[in-house]
């Protein structure tokens, strides 16, 4: 069976990026540039923190969900901006996002830059703290325990929000989150563990017991 996750981890089309950044940092950037400089130098963080960006974000949102409070093109902040090393790639990053709607929304989206274009991806809707694949690990099982809650038949699962339930207590300790999913009409609560391994990755489980 095909699991649909239709709103998380949608790759969208490479986006050129020839050329120079294009005029002065935009208003709704308030990230600090400090750490992308430090990683992939500073002609890279002048083009990520211009408007070159701009029309790619408002896609990523976009793509990311929405709900019916939010305006057609909502204004939002780029409030985080951080390096991802390993990437095969010349720069690796991700971004977070502050979504004005009736309730703030919290939007995420991973891009990699590589001979001369843009690759974005937008990620989970919520405050995970997962990383990329580490999310796409992740949305199989939760999908899995959501659909298996339901009498009806279904196969299609979405993640409309994530949040942390207990934050690490530090570097390296496990931590809980607990994630939003539409199955099929019914929104179902499911509560997922992560657990840092010793012998490297991230274990990932669920409660799949009704909330």
């Amino acid at each position: 069976m095909r699991w649909l996750a239709r709103i998380a981890l949608v790759a969208t089309c490479a986006v050129s990026a020839m050329g120079s950044a294009r005029g002065e940092e935009p208003a709704y950037i308030e990230a600090s540039p400090d750490e992308l400089t430090e990683a992939y130098g500073e002609q890279v963080a002048k083009r990520v923190f211009s408007d070159e960006l701009t029309d790619m974000r408002k896609q990523l949102i976009k793509a990311g969900g929405l709900d019916q409070s939010c305006a057609a093109d909502p204004q939002f902040v780029l409030r985080d901006v951080y390096p991802i090393k390993g990437a095969e790639a010349d720069a690796a990053w991700i971004e977070r996002y502050d979504v004005a709607c009736e309730e703030t929304l919290r939007r995420s989206a991973f891009l990699q830059m590589k001979d001369g274009k843009f690759y974005p991806m937008a990620l989970l809707p919520g405050a995970t703290i997962a990383d990329y694949m580490l999310q796409a690990d992740a949305l199989n099982i939760v999908s899995t325990a959501a659909l298996t809650r339901i009498d009806k038949e279904c196969n299609e699962a979405s993640v409309t929000d994530t949040a942390v339930s207990q934050p690490p207590e530090g570097a390296g300790q496990a931590w809980k989150e607990r994630w939003s999913v539409n199955a099929c009409g019914e929104l179902q609560e499911i509560d997922v563990d992560f657990t840092p391994s010793s012998q490297g990755g991230t274990d990932i489980s669920v409660t799949n017991e009704p909330r």
